[in-house]
């Protein structure tokens, strides 16, 4: 084929009936429809019958939702303009518009709308700043506009309505900049358009003002454009912040829900509730879980000598020191004053006290305060597994019970008491208390309550 004979060609493909007009608006109807429909099934899935919407979503769009939504919006746009390259095809049937020049416009709109979508369909889109490439579309859509209101004749008017139609819809999805560069691309395309119009017409005399008073009242709708674009993006951008700094208050809440101002450990609320996760986990999978209940030594007498500044410090040392020791998927918490109980995951009772063991060591080795450099504290500890089907109060405090036989036996040590083994208190304990008592008697005269509101064992510090 000679460039010769491309005009010929595209005159010979231009003109449509009215039959076929209509046709293609009912076409890109459907297809819109069809685009919503799909999109709508893949984010609600409530029309589980409708499979073949997914598989034509899947070949159309895009299986990765983001890309779905970029194409939607691309396909509505080339759906309207199609809509505006039909009724000027529709023109060249009536007789009142250029064949040529109408083929031109067809071919050119045709390959420059399959490319793009070619382009986003491939995904090669998610190679630039801006993957909805709205800056492009637009551009070129006012382009096409204002070559189509160059060719239109009395049905001119079309490309300006079109044309608000594409800048109104693009302020969901472009950036003021891109949004004032497209109203003054078009402003200078237009004019040029109507300048055109103007001269190829002398016959009619009323042309050049009639173009004169379309440009002006376009111009106004431009700046009104540009002026209600850079207040709803300067709304989106207050929604945004406003949005992100609602994110970042709910995530101080509830970061304060779960965590201990003074050490940043988890609090004995939340770690309430990872106990009991883990025991119905440890349940389904019959595995075991430790618990051990520390207690630092003397920690009064750190206040009373140093003061409370002192003894703060202390306790986020000790917080340090403990989590240091402690594998990932090991929890430790703040129990209550001076007390912290460590979840071992996963772990039996001997390989817990080594641990447990280790972590001595190194805070007997660790400086816990700079105010007062030659401090150094130890912790003693109660250490116990959980029993399959017991009541977690009853792990808890046979953990504390063992807490107390180790302050009661000289502190900074750990005692491991097992389910139904005999606790027994060092013989130099007050007068009248027993040597050697069950753990089960022991459980109602240690009367632990696990909502830290009632009555807590009274033990050495």
């Amino acid at each position: 084929m000679t460039l010769t004979s491309a005009p010929h060609l595209a005159a010979s493909s231009a003109g449509i009936s009215t039959t076929q007009f209509l046709v293609v608006l009912a076409l890109m109807l459907i297809l819109m429809v069809a685009g919503l429909a799909g999109l709508t099934q893949r984010r609600s899935r409530r029309l589980t019958s409708w499979h073949w919407l997914d598989r034509l979503s899947d070949l159309v769009l895009s299986k990765d939702p983001k890309q779905t939504v970029l194409l939607l919006r691309y396909l509505v746009g080339a759906a309207n303009s199609m809509a505006g390259v039909a009724a000027l095809n529709y023109g060249v049937t009536e007789g009142v518009i250029e064949a040529a020049g109408s083929g031109w416009l067809t071919i050119t709109a045709l390959l420059c709308t399959a490319a793009f979508y070619a382009v986003m369909r491939l995904g090669i889109n998610q190679r630039f700043a801006d993957p909805s490439m709205a800056a492009p579309q637009i551009i070129c859509a006012v382009l096409f506009l204002a070559w189509g209101y160059t060719l239109g004749g009395p049905g001119s008017p079309i490309a300006l309505l079109l044309l608000f139609v594409f800048l109104m819809f693009s302020i969901f999805t472009s950036t003021t900049r891109t949004l004032i560069t497209a109203c003054v691309v078009a402003a200078v395309a237009f004019a040029f358009s109507m300048t055109h119009v103007a001269m190829s017409t002398p016959q009619v005399p009323y042309m050049a003002k009639l173009q004169l008073v379309y440009f002006s009242v376009m111009l106004f709708m431009l700046i009104s454009v540009c002026v209600l674009v850079s207040q709803f993006n300067r709304m989106r951008d207050k929604a945004t912040r406003r949005k992100q700094e609602l994110s970042e208050a709910l995530a101080r809440i509830q970061d304060l829900a779960t965590r201990d101002e003074l050490t940043g450990l988890f609090n004995r609320r939340h770690m309430l509730e990872l106990l009991n996760n883990e025991k119905h986990r440890c349940i389904r999978s019959e595995r075991r879980f430790c618990i051990a209940l520390i207690d630092v030594d003397r920690f009064k007498a750190v206040n009373d000598t140093h003061g409370h500044g002192v003894g703060d410090e202390v306790l986020a040392s000790v917080a340090g020191v403990i989590t240091g020791g402690l594998r990932e998927t090991d929890v430790v918490a703040r129990w209550g004053g001076e007390e912290f109980l460590v979840m071992f995951t996963d772990t039996d009772c001997p390989t817990a006290e080594l641990v447990l063991s280790r972590i001595q060591m190194m805070l007997s080795a660790s400086m816990v305060s700079q105010a007062v450099p030659n401090l150094h504290v130890t912790f003693s500890a109660g250490l116990t597994h959980y029993e399959p089907e017991e009541m977690l109060t009853r792990t808890i405090d046979r953990a504390d019970r063992g807490l107390y036989m180790a302050k009661a036996g000289g502190r900074n040590r750990v005692v491991r008491l097992e389910p139904g083994q005999p606790e027994v208190v060092p013989a130099d304990t007050p007068a009248g208390k027993p040597t050697t008592m069950s753990s089960v008697a022991l459980e109602h005269r240690h009367a632990f309550d696990v909502g830290g509101v009632g009555k807590h064992v009274h033990r050495p510090a």
